[in-house]
């Protein structure tokens, strides 16, 4: 089995009317945070405004950070290893748009996300956790 270099990687979370912003690649079954990977040298913080600019053509607002998840997975006979840096953002446009033909994204119910296929799956239980509870996390890779 092959194993890749760990990725860093910036992800939003995007609310609008109790709604979560997700992405889905087109083929797979499961969706993910919008956001994308830092270049060298980048900061997190740049890294994730430059992505959801090329991914969905708009503006983004860093609210701040709501913590960072480990993640590994294997994907083609591939070990893969990413630290999500998932930070709270607003966005000006309430209809965004993928820019990117490999994705498309879609508004979910924050009820329907327990039941829903988002990955890192360790993201849903601080997403479903209320507002006011709320607090920096981190969540280890549970190989």
């Amino acid at each position: 089995m092959n194993a890749t270099a760990t990725e860093i990687i910036a992800r939003a979370v995007i609310r609008r009317d109790g709604q979560l912003l997700l992405v889905r690649q087109y083929g797979k079954s499961w969706s993910f945070l919008p956001g994308g990977h830092l270049e060298p040298g980048e900061r997190v913080e740049s890294a994730l405004v430059r992505e959801l600019g090329e991914e969905l053509g708009i503006e983004a607002t860093i609210v701040g950070l709501l913590g960072v998840i480990e993640h590994g997975y294997i994907d083609d006979d591939t070990t893969h290893h990413e630290l999500n840096f998932v930070f709270e953002v607003n966005i000006a446009d309430a209809e965004p748009t993928s820019q990117e033909a490999h994705l498309g994204f879609h508004w979910l119910p924050i009820d329907n996300l327990a039941r829903s296929d988002v990955r890192p799956s360790s993201l849903k239980d601080v997403l479903l956790s209320p507002a006011d509870e709320r607090a920096p996390f981190w969540r280890g890779w549970a190989i």
